[in-house]
């Protein structure tokens, strides 16, 4: 299999170190390893794991202590859409030519192999549950988003409570223009019914499932992209008082330009953040960030127990 895919695998630097390191992807007689790739949307280097002094993510840190944690990990271009497509095929945002939110890759690169796509040309089973490729958020949950059919067997899109609990979502941004940043809601319910809980659970649901080949499964997460929701015990965790403000430099941005030499923001603009913090509103957005983030982070564990637990623990 890797004879036959090298040159594919030649993107995928990360890949070719898993692979020189899995002596039964070079044997014919030895089980073929499972891949649970996961993705979480918007998830900075803010876990406690990685230095941060108030963020819970017990589950990261545990991955990260049994794993490799990459700290100079570079995006290849801070855009979702043409990250996630970058990050997907192993080609630069120049060769896919997708540079926004709307394009899809395959309009340049009709023929690419990506990397799902790769593992599942070759006798895994491939399934998306969630976010891998890019969607809108609020309004593309539950639909298949920009998502590359071939790249999978099966596809599942949940939608949860969040989605039909929207209209309760707040910003209470005091002036235009309107932050996305600073719209979170302190949802009832229960972590199941989420959008992200029934990730979880959808993705547990096919690791129990029997298919007799090894799989590739691709497990995202929509939060913690705005707007930030999740059960209210998860805010309970970061009192206001415990959160510690970024600084806000008013011309950070003033010297920050288009190709063209134009300027992207307004002399002065980030001031409108520093406006705001006068509110106390900088900092509940911080908390409603790191509240999704704990929220992601106990789905994360209720997946990395139910493989623990399944007959593909040793060998995934």
């Amino acid at each position: 299999m890797l004879i036959a895919a090298e040159s594919l695998l030649r993107r995928w630097p990360l890949l070719l170190a898993f692979a020189a390191l899995t002596p039964s992807l070079h044997s014919a007689n030895a089980p073929r390893p499972n891949i649970l790739f996961i993705a979480v949307d918007d998830l900075g280097s803010v876990l406690h794991s990685a230095g941060d002094r108030v963020a819970s993510t017990p589950n990261l840190d545990r991955l990260a202590a049994t794993g490799v944690r990459f700290d100079r990990a570079y995006c290849q271009i801070p855009l979702c859409n043409p990250t996630r497509a970058s990050l997907l095929t192993g080609l630069r945002p120049d060769a896919t030519g997708v540079y926004d939110l709307a394009r899809h890759f395959r309009a340049s690169v009709p023929e690419v192999v990506t990397l799902p796509q790769l593992f599942k040309n070759h006798g895994w089973f491939s399934a998306r549950v969630g976010k891998l490729y890019h969607y809108d958020v609020p309004s593309g949950i539950g639909t298949d988003g920009l998502d590359d059919m071939p790249s999978w067997n099966v596809v599942v899109n949940p939608r949860g409570r969040d989605v039909t609990d929207a209209a309760q979502i707040v910003n209470p941004t005091p002036q235009k223009p309107v932050s996305a940043a600073l719209s979170w809601l302190r949802a009832e319910g229960t972590d199941e019914e989420q959008t992200d809980g029934l990730i979880a659970t959808a993705a547990i649901r096919l690791l129990e499932q029997s298919r007799g080949k090894p799989f590739f499964l691709g497990v995202g997460f929509f939060r913690p992209h705005t707007p930030f929701v999740a059960p209210k015990k998860y805010f309970d965790l970061y009192p206001l008082e415990k959160i510690i403000p970024v600084e806000i430099v008013r011309d950070d941005l003033d010297d920050i330009v288009r190709p063209d030499g134009k300027p992207v923001f307004k002399p002065g603009g980030i001031g409108f953040f520093a406006e705001i913090d006068q509110a106390n509103l900088h900092k509940q957005a911080q908390r409603a960030y790191l509240a999704n983030i704990s929220y992601v982070d106990y789905c994360l564990g209720v997946l990395f127990e139910a493989l623990k637990k399944s007959k593909y623990a040793d060998n995934t």
